[in-house]
């Protein structure tokens, strides 16, 4: 077997790739939560066809629920229609566990209302950052009350919120932005959102641009997204959406033949896309992969791999992937800019290192950089002993340790359920696509 579960953990054993399977690819979180929320703030029928339901999209619908929105199963598909006016009267606290997108998201949405919400999450969630959206909310004269730890949540937010210009830092997360991209177009007037510093994972912000695009909302972005014209009293107008595959969710199985040897065929990849983390093909044609693209499905064939020096910033969420890859490559591989990884579901950066020290595997890291040598320090793997990854209840974390285990074999991960977070049969899938090794 290639995985045995024990409790809560699942122990992973070295394998190889069946034939050449065919996998499809989840839908994307980042736009089921996007168009789950604009469907929220329509006033039409909104649908998003083949959503993603996983713990983090599954979040939002419940607290999109509970502001009165009704959302149904329909087949393959979500219809969600809104109430003319959220409702926050009597509610019990919006209740986000760790979904970043969802709290980030429905803070800066929850302020369009004259009655206070509060908003809390899990134990790591209680201390993820909030300032500078707090902050950018505070000029647009929101009310906003930290009842915990400052900073984080849990937190009370009353508007209504004011247009108005506004300064604000994205350094930290883009999210900040793009949850007030989807806000301030309903206001009675004009905004003008100005950053204050750089800004990190710029292509989710495209991605939210083109989502306000396609449901009718107009905002005028500089050529560098630093100032930010948004007109007021827009209309989120009904939609028919089709969510495309998840990108990050992917990138485990484009990396996979390349470590294990073999070919997989993925399906449903598009020419193009709003995802971010598409630019980790280019980083793998890069490094010697071979990707061949025909009718919309793209093959993936082992091939040897040289390391490569590339700058993450817009892609930080497949940097894990990445690093993994790097240690069946020929040469060093340095990851760089990617400081936002030590603020995501846990420190990506600290976790990978602990994991790699673990299984005696090279890498150097910094606040925000990782240098990955090729194979183990010793020049091989000491001993066959299970070793046991702690993913800190992270599902990308969890995902990349998979790969290593199924590398090098007796790998054992904690809370390995946290991949249900955005992909609840990932371990049913590669049971499926992978075998023990000969």
């Amino acid at each position: 077997m290639v995985f045995h579960f024990k409790g809560s953990q699942v122990w992973v054993s070295r394998s190889r790739i069946a034939g050449r399977p065919r996998i499809t690819v989840p839908s994307s979180k980042s736009l089921t939560n996007r168009y789950l929320l604009l469907g929220g703030l329509s006033r039409g029928v909104c649908t998003l066809q083949r959503p993603l339901e996983c713990i983090d999209t599954n979040v939002m619908r419940k607290a999109l629920t509970c502001m009165g929105c009704q959302i149904e199963d329909i087949g393959e598909s979500w219809e969600v229609r809104s109430p003319k006016v959220w409702n926050a009267r009597e509610q019990e606290p919006l209740f986000i566990e760790n979904a970043g997108t969802a709290m980030r998201f429905l803070l800066a949405a929850c302020s369009m209302l004259d009655t206070p919400v509060v908003l809390d999450g899990n134990e790591r969630m209680r201390v993820r950052p909030l300032t500078d959206l707090v902050h950018a909310l505070e000029q647009l004269h929101v009310k906003v009350r930290y009842l915990g730890r400052k900073g984080c949540p849990p937190i009370e937010v009353g508007g209504p919120i004011q247009p108005g210009e506004v300064s604000l830092k994205a350094d930290v997360s883009s999210q900040y932005l793009s949850a007030l991209l989807m806000t301030l177009p309903l206001c009675d007037g004009n905004s003008q959102i100005r950053l204050n510093g750089p800004l990190v994972s710029r292509t989710y912000v495209k991605m939210t641009l083109e989502c306000l695009r396609q449901c009718g909302v107009e905002i005028e972005a500089d050529t560098f997204l630093r100032v930010f014209d948004i007109p007021g009293s827009q209309r989120v107008a009904p939609f028919h959406v089709a969510i495309e595959p998840d990108a990050s969710t992917a990138s485990y199985w484009w990396v996979l033949p390349l470590m294990l040897k073999g070919c997989i065929e993925v399906k449903h990849m598009p020419d193009q896309s709003t995802q971010g983390d598409f630019a980790l093909l280019d980083m793998l044609r890069e490094m010697g992969a071979v990707l061949e693209k025909k009718d919309a499905n793209l093959s993936i064939r082992f091939s040897k791999l040289k390391g490569i020096d590339v700058n993450m910033n817009t892609c930080s969420d497949v940097a894990p992937t990445l690093a993994v890859l790097a240690t069946v490559a020929d040469s060093p591989t340095t990851i760089r800019d990617i400081g936002n990884m030590r603020v995501k579901e846990c420190d990506r950066i600290a976790t990978l290192q602990a994991a790699f020290d673990k299984l005696g595997l090279q890498m150097e890291s910094g606040s925000d950089w990782m240098r990955i040598q090729p194979g183990f320090k010793s020049g091989k793997r000491l001993n066959e002993m299970p070793v046991l990854l702690d993913p800190q209840e992270d599902h990308r974390m969890a995902m990349a340790f998979s790969l290593l285990g199924l590398t090098y074999g007796n790998v054992g991960i904690m809370d390995a359920a946290c991949v249900e977070k955005t992909y609840p049969d990932f371990y049913m899938d590669l049971a499926r696509i992978c075998l023990p090794e000969k």
